[in-house]
């Protein structure tokens, strides 16, 4: 394509892709889509679609999305999965658990949330939890003990939720970070240290357990280590329990379980280098802080690739020695540290990264859905501004470049002969201003005539005042290319403007190069790239506009 300016008519014009969209009445070729890296399950974000004027179906969809949002798992069968894991390690458990995740979530509808974070799960996650936690710290016993530790569950899992709307909402906005699991740590400890600390009849702490001799340094129970450490995150400590739990994960992200094992791999080599007791580690107290760490940032809030699944690991491997400590300090006064050291962790790493590390992208926070999807996202913005780069490179030294065009099959270049064809009415193997107008008239898409001479400058490349094959095929693949994966490229662009003020600076333009490993622009870039925009600001439109003719 060529060297084009956006000034080709005073006035704004409609977007170039929207113009482009009317003439593409006949087949067009195929989009250019990306495999994702592993088969999975997903969200299946279809089913709340379908469910939405269900109530008690949703209702259930959405408990359940709740239950694996523990894990960062916003699918219901994986949420069943993870329920009947919980039931397994023992019934209390299990229904403490329940009591939880149904206690935050009918909180939230009283609420009033936002009913897509709702349906998604992120109401009752931190409820699920501290039913669960004060499950395994309680002592009941038949009569009053069970009914004032359930009662606690509902109403602590319930504060959780009022947390979330009110903090957490404001967490989210103001250091631009998700909350985590501190809603479940902040309630579940008032009411562990209430338990502990204030005399009363209704709630018991459970004994602590007695000192096991030291066990010989054993690889297969390292091996069972691993599974047991994700169970962990559920409180679960039965081998069963955390394998099924494993398993609930790789359904919804193959990919995030094996980054979560990384993880739980790392907490356990932090265990044997610091000299830890192996009671602990083969329980898998060594692994669960570790696990949510190394998916949190290796492929949940940031996209997975080599950079950010190695700097999960590093916060993984700090998580579980933060436990460590965190767990002889607490238990000094008789508190569990539960999830605390992986949320200062992740916290931590993700604030250090916004300010050190801009060109690690993270996931905008209401599109965050699984590893899968954010590497998806990834390979189309590495796709994209990667070629970009070629086209301004070759722009800055006037070349023609149709590099779409050159590598399609001959399938598709047939396609687009036929309707490049129907347009060139004299079949003089170009095309003409009247007769783009004329095709736009019969498919009634007329333009004005701003709009048609503004579609028809971008598509002559070299400004001879035709449109050639070429020039017309090399437009409507980039157009086919972009439009498909649209979603996708906006998804993942829109952490890069900081600042929202959809206007994309060189600096940001720069972020966005280094983000799939591209080197900065040069100065000759830069230069080109201002002076296609005449000194204007680089909008979006703008932007997508140089994608599809520069």
């Amino acid at each position: 394509m060529g060297n084009q300016s956006f000034e080709a008519v005073s006035a704004e014009p409609t977007p170039l892709h929207e113009l482009i969209s009317r003439i593409l009445v006949a087949e067009s070729p195929p989009p250019v889509r990306f495999n994702r890296l592993l088969s999975t399950a997903g969200t299946l974000q279809g089913l709340n679609q379908r469910l939405e004027k269900q109530p008690l179906a949703n209702f259930l969809n959405y408990t359940l999305r709740g239950i694996g949002q523990v894990i960062f798992v916003n699918n219901p069968i994986s949420g069943a999965l993870i329920l009947l894991a919980l039931f397994i390690q023992s019934s209390w458990l299990g229904l403490m658990g329940l009591a939880g995740v149904l206690a935050s979530t009918l909180t939230a509808l009283m609420l009033g949330v936002d009913r897509e974070p709702l349906r998604n799960g992120i109401f009752g996650y931190n409820g699920l939890l501290a039913g669960a936690a004060l499950a395994t710290f309680s002592a009941p016993s038949i009569g009053a003990g069970v009914w004032g530790w359930a009662i606690a569950a509902i109403f602590f899992a319930a504060l959780t939720t009022v947390m979330m709307k009110f903090l957490g909402v404001w967490w989210a906005k103001t250091v631009n970070t998700p909350p985590l699991h501190l809603p479940f740590c902040i309630a579940t400890l008032i009411c562990l240290a209430l338990a502990l600390w204030i005399p009363q009849p209704w709630l018991h702490m459970g004994t602590a357990a007695t000192t096991a001799p030291a066990p010989a340094l054993e690889g297969l129970r390292l091996a069972t280590a691993l599974p047991i450490g994700v169970g962990q995150v559920f409180l679960a400590s039965k081998l069963i329990s955390g394998g099924l739990i494993l398993l609930a994960v790789s359904i919804c992200t193959p990919l995030g379980a094996l980054v979560g094992l990384l993880g739980g791999g790392l907490g356990i080599l932090a265990s044997l280098l610091t000299g830890q007791d192996l009671n602990a580690l083969y329980a898998g107290l060594w692994g669960y802080n570790a696990v949510l760490c190394a998916m949190a940032i290796g492929g949940v809030f940031y996209a997975p690739n080599l950079r950010s699944i190695g700097i999960g690991a590093i916060a993984a491997f700090l998580s579980a020695l933060l436990g460590g400590a965190l767990s002889q300090m607490f238990g000094m006064v008789g508190l569990p540290a539960l999830t605390l050291p992986f949320c200062l962790v992740a916290l931590a790493f993700f604030m250090g990264l916004q300010r050190s590390l801009p060109s690690l992208v993270p996931v905008a926070l209401h599109a965050v859905t699984s590893p899968e999807e954010h590497r998806q996202r990834y390979q189309v913005a590495k796709d994209i501004i990667s070629n970009f780069r070629l086209h301004v490179a070759a722009a800055l030294f006037k070349k023609r470049h149709f590099y779409l065009f050159d590598g399609a099959s001959t399938a598709i270049k047939g396609d687009l002969r036929y309707i490049f064809n129907s347009i060139d009415t004299d079949q003089s193997g170009s095309l003409s201003t009247q007769e783009l107008a004329a095709h736009l008239r019969d498919a009634n898409k007329a333009l004005s005539e701003d709009d048609l001479t503004y579609l028809f400058t971008c598509m002559d490349s070299d400004n001879n005042g035709v449109i050639d094959f070429e020039e017309f095929g090399e437009l409507m693949l980039r157009h086919r290319r972009l439009m498909a994966n649209y979603s996708e490229f906006v998804t993942y662009f829109l952490p890069i403007d900081a600042n929202d003020d959809d206007v994309i600076s060189l600096p940001e333009m720069n972020v966005a190069m280094a983000s799939v490993g591209e080197p900065p622009l040069s100065e000759a870039e830069s230069a080109f790239l201002v002076e296609q925009t005449k000194g204007r600001p680089l909008t979006w439109h703008r932007f997508i506009e140089m994608l599809l003719v520069i």
